[in-house]
């Protein structure tokens, strides 16, 4: 129609931003926000002022990444590429490796939103699913093999694992890349949920040693700075110079600059994975205790959770909802169905104990009427 390319005007998304429910709840456990809100920042009078203009310089910003990560990377001006969130910095990477022809690889279940963008270019997919006899564990050598048979493919991973919330061990994100590098593929690893994991396990630890990786981060998660839409992409400088020619001129604003700044030097991410170390345990707990609800191999220090049921007609978003409870279904995840869910946590981690029990008792009435969750 008039030129528009036909897969965008067919394209049915599993994004799960799309397909939220409605309604009042007591918890929000839905979208990956930081649990525990925003950090400490405020907008100052002399950025408001400077609004007029262009937002041509990056150099506070810079300098604070750079002391942030001073510890495992020396990141250079050059080596960074921001973003308005880490779902651009994916697009833009995707955009500069496709191809006609290009297979991508990656895992199933992942992030949504860029598999879906990834579609529009109509690429070969090769998932790598994670199985549920392993509970969705990550198998780094599954991976690897589909690299090995795919040389020249795009690879996607995201670590930590979106929806499951697990962190892969960094020697195993080692020999993915280094598979990837071999078989001359260009690698992303989309550490979204990045700053819930240990320094010591991000991919950061390997771009100067790989010129095929790219690590994309954003402030939407443990910064709790979803709202100003900033994200960024480290690379090595050839990459990076690569990048910028497809990424959107000006999209870091001034303001998102100012806050993202104060947040670092808060320490308000590294605040929230103290919290969390501390209360996901508690909810994992709880989940390990019921008899219908199963929880798929997660990470303590990571905020969200797979949750899901054995009956596979088990509407489980429903089933949350009628405690009160918002989640998001993974219906829309490739490898899942609407019998699993991803859990957030939430800063009442009381209460959320308490409806993961209401949860459970509910799943259990459903599954013994036949699948009904109404």
């Amino acid at each position: 129609m008039y030129g528009i390319r036909e897969v965008l005007l067919t394209q049915v998304r599993g994004d799960y931003s799309e397909h939220l429910s409605a309604g009042d709840f007591k918890l929000d456990c839905s979208m990956g926000s930081n649990p525990y809100g925003t950090p400490p920042v405020s907008i100052p009078e002399i950025a408001l002022r400077d609004l007029a203009e262009y937002p041509e310089t990056d150099a506070a910003l810079v300098s604070a990444l750079r002391e942030r990560f001073a510890p495992i990377l020396d990141i250079t001006p050059d080596m960074l590429v921001f973003s308005c969130g880490s779902i651009a910095s994916c697009m833009e990477l995707t955009r500069m490796c496709m191809v006609p022809g290009k297979t991508i690889v990656c895992m199933a279940p992942t992030f949504t939103a860029v598999t879906d963008d990834m579609a529009t270019y109509e690429p070969a997919f090769k998932r790598v699913y994670l199985r549920p006899e392993d509970n969705y564990a990550f198998d780094a050598q599954a991976l690897i093999d589909a690299i090995e048979e795919n040389p020249g493919a795009y690879v996607y991973v995201d670590n930590p694992n979106n929806p499951t919330g697990q962190v892969f061990p960094l020697e195993d994100v080692r020999r993915v890349v280094q598979a990837a590098r071999d078989a001359g593929s260009f690698i992303t690893m989309d550490e979204a949920y990045g700053d819930y994991m240990p320094d010591d396990q991000s991919a950061l630890n390997l771009v100067s040693e790989f010129d095929n990786l790219a690590v994309v981060r954003t402030f939407s998660k443990g910064w709790g700075l979803a709202g100003v839409r900033l994200g960024y992409t480290v690379a090595q400088p050839q990459v990076a110079a690569a990048l910028h020619k497809v990424n959107v001129p000006y999209s870091k604003n001034s303001i998102a600059h100012e806050l993202a700044c104060q947040a670092i030097a808060s320490g308000w991410a590294l605040r929230t994975r103290e919290r969390v170390l501390r209360d996901k345990p508690r909810v994992l707990d709880a989940l390990a205790a019921c008899k219908n609800l199963h929880v798929a191999h997660s990470s303590n220090g990571v905020c969200i959770s797979m949750v899901y049921v054995d009956d596979d007609q088990i509407d489980l978003e429903q089933v949350f909802a009628q405690a009160g409870v918002r989640v998001v279904t993974c219906a829309g995840y490739d490898g899942l169905g609407k019998n699993a869910v991803r859990l957030n946590l939430h800063e009442n981690v009381d209460a959320l104990v308490e409806l993961v029990a209401q949860v459970d008792e509910l799943a259990g009435r459903a599954i013994a009427s036949g699948g009904s969750s109404k």
